[in-house]
């Protein structure tokens, strides 16, 4: 019992750190050359207009040293992230409507994170213990 909620906490920290780390790839893509991603399969788009993390470079600083924390707390898990206060901004219309936050952060977290949590386990615990298996038998040739 013990075990099997340290393997799944662990499936689900393990899923969080890849699609944040994605989160920051695509909106430092975004700010470097007016790339975006969308979909579940994370299709590159480019966007006209210039780039738009240059001016200060604190936009970019943040996104290419991401500041984030995973915690569990029991079965919840929380994700802390730090963010420049602007960035918000910029996917608002007035401002260009860049798609940096809002679509990166709920559309990678909904898409991909949730989906493999939910449905991919499983597969998951299926694969680990195939490879334990396989190390077992190994040894013992």
């Amino acid at each position: 019992m013990i075990s099997e909620k340290i393997s799944k906490q662990g499936f689900i920290i393990q899923v969080l750190e890849r699609d944040i780390q994605n989160i920051y790839k695509a909106q430092l893509a975004i700010a470097l050359t007016n790339i975006y991603v969308s979909g579940k399969t994370l299709k590159v788009k480019k966007r006209p207009g210039p780039n738009i993390g240059v001016r200060s470079g604190s936009l970019l600083a943040s996104l290419q040293n991401p500041d984030y924390l995973i915690q569990s707390q029991g079965e919840n898990f929380v994700v802390s992230a730090g963010i420049v206060k602007h960035m918000r901004f910029i996917d608002m219309r007035k401002f260009g409507n860049r798609r940096i936050y809002n679509r990166q952060v709920w559309g990678i977290l909904y898409n991909n994170s949730m989906k493999d949590i939910k449905y991919n386990y499983g597969q998951s615990i299926k694969d680990q213990v195939g490879e334990m298996l396989n190390e077992a038998f190994s040894l013992n040739q």
